[in-house]
């Protein structure tokens, strides 16, 4: 809509400034009001910038948290790994040996027995 000199709309007969001003008075006003709830009471917006904040900073330190446990576990795996190959290492090894104590038991008894047949 284009306003004529003078600020006066032919339509409406309203005059634009002083609505401005009107309308720029009544926002001083409502912010003045409100100024005072806004200081003790707290948005819905703030609140829930606020309650996403909380949540990053719960998740971060569950993070941190879980990063420690997995570590602890994964250490704790990789030694369990060790030992148990250490302990089949050890064991086979301990399988040849009683391997061959029983072949020469074996051979012992089988001469033994010969031995015993010819007498």
């Amino acid at each position: 809509r284009r306003w004529p000199r003078g600020g006066i709309c032919r339509t409406t007969h309203h005059f634009p400034t002083k609505m401005a001003a009107a309308r720029r008075v009544y926002c001083l006003l409502v912010a003045l009001v409100g100024f005072a709830g806004v200081c003790d009471a707290v948005t819905p917006i703030a609140k829930v910038i606020q309650l996403l904040e909380e949540m990053r900073a719960k998740g971060v330190q569950e993070k941190n948290a879980e990063a420690v446990r997995f570590s602890t576990f994964s250490q704790w795996c990789q030694d369990q790994t060790r030992i148990k190959h250490e302990e089949i290492q050890t064991a086979t090894e301990k399988i040849e040996m009683l391997t061959a104590k029983i072949e020469k038991a074996a051979a012992l008894i089988r001469s033994l027995t010969d031995r015993i047949e010819e007498l």
